[in-house]
């Protein structure tokens, strides 16, 4: 059955554009950009239909089309030199530099690359060697910005990586991170075991990926594990890409994966994201995998989905707020969950000009 919403149309078959009317296409762009994935949207299009765009998509559609393609492949680019002057700073560290997420799938030239944009770059160093990857940053043209004491120690002793470096210069983002998840996590994880089994990229520069399936687990963790659901379809979209591109190379990946999520811990976020994946992208998945309908998967769904006003879930807000606090409870123990809430609190009534920038 056709849904309302042209976008979630279109993720689960993409020939169903072929069948939009000038409004339809107009609320199609509408969403992608909303939810996060307009230059995905707009390459697929181009690259893998240009029939269906040249003969269906009404004569205005073919200029946002080009912009965001064109957007797309201009953060390629600069991802690419921006790992090159990464390699540079981080040449002396002396220890192996994972890429994570938008950087490694760009790095690796996997599908999930493609119109993927995002906003910074995460890299992860073991713990050791996390002062000395820091150091080496900043003198490379890196500096954190200005947070007060208790954001200080919650980034550094609680979180997985350290407060967002940006160049002086070139204004880019780099997330240094020392752990796959927070340490302070209910969910028990082994992030160590994933960094050590990390494999290399090819090319200049001592960079590493997780293998193709902790690239997987890590996806899964993120959207599940961080409450950043306003691009939930785009980080489902990039595990149904994974999915798919892993199982050409390695026969029953799935199953791999979910061995492995056992193994990891893993194994209950993973099945949610997969069903999710299921949901939205039809992403051939066996039963096995898909986590069981749920109260929680109701509230995934409703809040990884179509964020347009026109065509979002009703209790979309509510679904956001309560799974905000149920992954604020997983990340912190009940001691520091009720002293970061204080603490954030009492920083909101703060006057203005007391508050650290």
């Amino acid at each position: 059955m056709l849904s309302q919403s042209p976008l979630l149309n279109f993720l689960a078959d993409h020939s169903s554009a072929a069948h939009l009317d000038a409004e339809g296409w107009s609320l199609l762009l509408a969403e992608a950009r909303a939810c996060g994935v307009m230059a995905r949207v707009a390459k697929v299009l181009a690259q893998d239909y240009p029939a269906l765009l040249s003969s269906h998509a009404p004569p205005q559609v073919m200029p946002h089309i080009i912009a965001a393609t064109r957007q797309s492949d201009s953060l390629a680019n600069d991802v690419q030199r921006e790992l090159s002057f990464l390699s540079d700073a981080l040449a002396g560290v002396g220890t192996p530099t994972l890429l994570l997420k938008g950087a490694a799938y760009c790095a690796a030239s996997l599908p999930a690359a493609r119109g993927r944009i995002f906003s910074d770059i995460d890299l992860l160093v073991a713990p050791p060697f996390l002062a000395q990857a820091e150091a080496a940053l900043m003198l490379g043209g890196w500096a954190s910005g200005k947070h007060d004491d208790y954001d200080q120690r919650y980034y550094r002793e609680w979180s997985h990586e350290i407060p967002p470096m940006v160049h002086l210069q070139r204004g880019t983002t780099i997330d240094l991170h020392h752990s796959l998840t927070m340490p302070t996590c209910r969910i028990r994880i082994d992030s160590r075991r994933m960094i050590e089994e990390a494999v290399a990229l090819p090319g200049k520069g001592n960079w590493f990926r997780l293998k193709d399936e902790d690239m997987v687990l890590h996806a899964a963790s993120h959207l599940l594990l961080n409450s950043e659901f306003d691009r939930g379809l785009r980080d489902l979209w990039d595990i149904d890409l994974l999915m798919r591109h892993f199982e050409t190379t390695t026969p029953n990946f799935a199953n791999w994966v979910l061995v492995r999520a056992e193994a990891v811990g893993l194994s209950r976020i993973v099945r949610s994201a997969f069903a999710l994946c299921h949901r939205f992208f039809r992403t051939p998945l066996p039963g096995q995998a898909l986590a069981s309908s749920s109260s929680l998967m109701v509230l995934l769904a409703c809040s990884a989905n179509t964020r347009h006003p026109q065509t979002r879930p009703r209790l979309q807000g509510a679904a956001d707020q309560l799974l905000f606090m149920r992954e604020l409870a997983l990340r912190l123990p009940a001691h520091l969950l009720v002293r970061h809430l204080w603490h954030k609190a009492t920083v909101r009534i703060r006057p203005k000009e007391n508050v650290p920038v």
